[in-house]
């Protein structure tokens, strides 16, 4: 079994490896990206994407300096340091070691602690990651206004003069929030905490991170923005299209959020701006504007019960699914009503109500063809096969995968504009439903060739939709009684949402965890109930 699971891991590395290099990447460049991929640490990192075992680095060791020879345990214990058990390189073969990795010394100690934090001199300086500017598919684009952002938050001291820098007056922050892509500032925060090396200090430091910016929602932060500009505010009483344009603008940004930092951290906001959404649907005048002002706060509605459902309240979800279809019917937005009403048929899928589910995803088929939108066609399709799935519909569950994948690729080859609501949905959406559906009616295998292709094609920032094609192969791992990988893949989710989880995922592994309760005594799903008992407050099983 542990064979299995190193040779299928060398597969990925290998197939990773190549890529990288195919796209011109250095080798720092590759590490680095192995560092994150893998969680190894930078001297195993430059050794793993060549491809080298221990024994094949010490033999390339050995061919340029055979009157020093080395062995493997001599790397092993290079790359085990600064943990117990280890050794550190002396400065020379360190140097050495640079050299056959083509990197530079820095490189191999990454990992090591930096206090540079503690330089006074140091307070408006922010360490971005390395990589965090390439434009690799997975990878994060800091955009600059996110970065001038991140740098006045954590360059700041208690005490100092708070009042808007230079920067940020000029990006205008305060009144063009929207030109900060708030998605995207989350995921260089959770970058930059990657960085930290050690998974329980970094937990502390974001949990601080959260609990500070919690507390600063609940502090008088109006006369702050009064002071920082001479713009009155808007009188929410009549109807403002400018108002109504930020809402607009700030939607894609909250869908990121949650995504990214999860639906608690997310629903206050969404609910702000529901609020300013509602008080501008009943100043609008009849006609375009109300159209407009009323499918905003649909959207915005649907996007709230959406956070409701991933915190487990299913009841208030339903109850703002409700409204935000019928509120989306009043402003005639077929095609927001067709999204609505799959997001409704999944909500009833997930409840265990499939039928209710197979209702709600039949007319939202009926609604998909009339806006004559593809995208809407093919999520409609997605979740009809999810609730045929889950009521043990077989041949027809797969016939909605067909149909699913027609509109899928209509939809891929539309030059057209889309909705922002379908940003999530691409091929990898169609492959992680297939899984879900092959989780059902066929074998593991089948569920490892979908889920790999998900997870292969899936934005690397969308930490829930990760996490539940990560728990699709765990569940497939522990179908084969493969528990080495069931455990370390289960553990992977653990870790990616150690500080943005959702009550779904938390009762995704907690089912995973109990159907392995027949192993409970083994050592890997003792180690993972070593992690779970770490990454969460309430341990599982």
């Amino acid at each position: 079994m542990a064979e299995g699971r190193s040779e299928s891991l060398r597969r990925q590395q290998a197939h990773l490896a190549a890529e990288l290099r195919s796209a011109d990447k250095t080798w720092v460049e590759a590490a680095e990206v192995f560092q994150m991929r893998f969680r190894l640490n930078p001297r195993v990192a430059f050794r793993s994407v060549r491809g080298w075992s221990q024994t094949q680095a010490a033999e390339e060791w050995n061919r340029r300096w055979p009157d020093e020879p080395k062995t493997f345990k001599s790397f092993s214990y290079w790359e085990i340091w600064p943990g117990k058990g280890g050794y550190s390189p002396s400065h020379d073969n360190l140097v050495r070691l640079a050299e056959i990795y083509e990197c530079s010394v820095a490189d191999l100690l990454a990992d090591l602690p930096s206090f540079r934090h503690l330089d006074s001199a140091a307070g408006a300086t922010l360490a971005v990651p390395r990589g965090t500017t390439s434009t690799l598919a997975g990878e994060i684009m800091v955009p600059s206004e996110a970065e001038t952002l991140l740098r006045d938050l954590l360059g700041r001291r208690p005490g100092a003069e708070a009042t808007v820098s230079p920067q940020a007056v000029a990006t205008g922050l305060y009144r063009l929030p929207e030109e900060v892509d708030f998605g995207e500032l989350a995921q260089v925060i959770v970058m930059w905490m990657q960085r930290i090396p050690h998974y329980p200090a970094r937990r502390d430091m974001l949990g601080k991170l959260a609990a500070a910016l919690v507390a600063a929602t609940a502090a008088p932060l109006t006369d702050l923005a009064e002071q920082a500009t001479a713009t009155p505010a808007q009188d929410l009483g009549r109807f403002d299209p400018a108002t109504l344009a930020h809402c607009e603008a700030m939607m894609p940004n909250l869908r990121k959020q949650g995504d990214v930092l999860g639906a608690s951290a997310t629903l206050p906001s969404a609910l702000a701006y529901r609020r300013i959404a509602e008080q501008q649907a009943r100043a609008a005048a009849n006609g375009t504007q109300r159209d407009r002002a009323m499918a905003t706060y649909a959207e915005l509605t649907q996007l709230t019960g959406w956070l409701c459902f991933n915190m487990g309240d299913y009841g208030s979800a339903q109850r703002f699914y409700d409204d935000a279809r019928a509120a989306a019917h009043e402003a005639r937005a077929v095609e927001l009503v067709t999204y609505i009403l799959c997001t409704m048929s999944h909500l009833a899928t997930w409840q265990g109500k499939p039928r209710v589910g197979i209702d709600h995803a039949v007319a939202a088929a009926a609604w998909a063809d009339q806006s004559g939108s593809p995208y809407a066609r093919a999520y409609a399709a997605d979740v009809a096969v999810r609730a045929l799935t889950a009521d043990g519909q077989a041949d027809r569950s797969r016939d909605a995968l067909d149909r699913e994948y027609a509109a899928l690729q209509a939809a891929l080859t539309d030059q057209g504009p889309r909705q922002s609501w379908w940003y999530f949905y691409d091929e990898s959406f169609f492959w992680s439903t297939s899984a879900q559906n092959a989780l059902r009616f066929h074998g593991a295998d089948q569920v490892l060739v979908a889920a790999d292709k998900a997870l292969r094609l899936s934005d690397q920032g969308n930490l829930h939709e990760r996490s539940f094609r990560l728990l699709f192969r765990a569940e497939a791992f522990g179908r084969q009684q493969n528990l080495g990988l069931a455990c370390q893949t289960i553990t992977e989710v653990v870790e990616l949402t150690s500080v943005n989880s959702t009550r779904r995922i938390e009762q995704r592994v907690q089912e995973l965890r109990r159907s392995l309760d027949p192993w409970k005594r083994t050592r890997a799903v003792r180690e993972l109930d070593q992690a779970i008992r770490a990454y969460r407050s309430t341990p599982v099983g």
